[in-house]
């Protein structure tokens, strides 16, 4: 068998229930279905670098996902030369064919094991990414030497001050790999925000579980599928095709990039729970010491030092779950580096 015109998208999105693993050689390699957006790509010579791409965690986030597409096909039809290992995940097809963010529960809380406290197609799908990811990085050839990366690239549901900036997992001695920022800043990336603890997003299962150098990766604002323009990808998409074909991570100053490190979770704690902005307020708007970001009937939130900002505001999730981050930016020369 073979992927029809090379289109891992148009395949996934009509069998989003499942699929019937299948095997099969492109000019590169061999590429390998295990399952509904589940892709594995092996080179033809060995390779130390495996990197797992996954998108469409959230299904209507399609921009990432047809720069990947683009991409995976590029390398079936010959164009790009694979030289690395690739894991590449469509996260959520059942929620992208109904542009819609999630079904049931928000795929990227369900991770690192929290899967287990949910029913529901998501609950079933954590597990399967979790163990698609655990395969791929335990069949690797060059295991103790193995170089493991996971971008996890998103789209934001408004937009960003920083348009393009990543969330750095939580690292619990606060040694940073300047390696990884540099790969990012040639990527276009313009901001990182430093993590304050553990969470369940994907990127930091792979983290945690993997120690792979992984990364939640947002690219600017939610569009439907067709209406992405791609070319405001492009940084992205020349260092990615650089790894593929030559497993090399490009280098750019560490000086581009805004640093921004966590400084506490909103949590929606009640039905009445709102956040004082408006609707289109961007992400890492700052704001003044002492202004109240957050009511309800049980708690408020004050904000504690003129500067610090929001990120990812939203209330329409349920009772217990992240409503936003408030963020304090800081500079590169604060960090270390390994």
């Amino acid at each position: 068998m073979s992927i029809l015109n090379n289109d891992f998208l148009a395949l996934t999105l009509a069998n989003q229930d499942g699929i019937v693993p299948f095997q099969f050689s492109f000019p590169s390699g061999v590429g390998f279905i295990e399952d509904a957006g589940i892709l594995r790509l092996e080179p033809k010579q060995s390779s130390a670098t495996s990197l797992v791409l996954s998108v469409g965690v959230h299904g209507n986030e399609t921009g990432p996902i047809e720069l990947v597409n683009q991409m995976v096909t590029a390398i079936l039809n010959g164009t790009i030369s694979l030289k690395i290992r690739l894991l590449v995940l469509i996260g959520n097809p059942v929620a992208a064919n109904l542009a819609k963010r999630f079904c049931d529960v928000n795929l990227n809380r369900l991770f690192n094991g929290a899967w287990q406290e949910y029913d529901g197609f998501e609950a079933q799908r954590a597990q399967r990414l979790e163990q698609a990811v655990s395969d791929f990085y335990s069949i690797a050839e060059n295991k103790a030497d193995q170089m493991k990366l996971h971008y996890d690239l998103h789209t934001a549901i408004r937009g960003s001050v920083h348009e393009k900036f990543v969330v750095y997992p939580y690292v619990e001695n606060g040694i940073y790999n300047k390696e990884q920022l540099a790969f990012l800043a040639a990527s276009g990336i313009d901001a990182v925000l430093l993590s304050h603890q553990p969470t369940t997003t994907f990127s930091y299962y792979s983290y945690a579980v993997h120690g792979a150098h992984a990364f939640t990766v947002e690219l600017g604002k939610v569009y439907p599928f067709g209406e992405n323009d791609l070319s405001r990808f492009a940084d992205l998409k020349k260092s990615l095709t650089l790894l593929l074909e030559k497993g090399t991570l490009a280098q750019s100053s560490l000086d581009s990039l805004q640093i921004f490190r966590v400084l506490d979770s909103l949590v929606k704690d009640d039905d009445s729970y709102e956040l004082s902005i408006a609707n289109d307020v961007k992400n890492f708007t700052q704001f003044e010491a002492g202004y109240c970001m957050t009511h309800s009937d049980k708690s408020d939130y004050y904000i504690k030092q003129t500067g610090d900002a929001i990120v990812f505001p939203n209330t329409n999730l349920p009772i217990g779950q992240r409503a936003g981050l408030i963020v304090r930016p800081t500079i590169i020369g604060d960090l270390e580096f390994d």
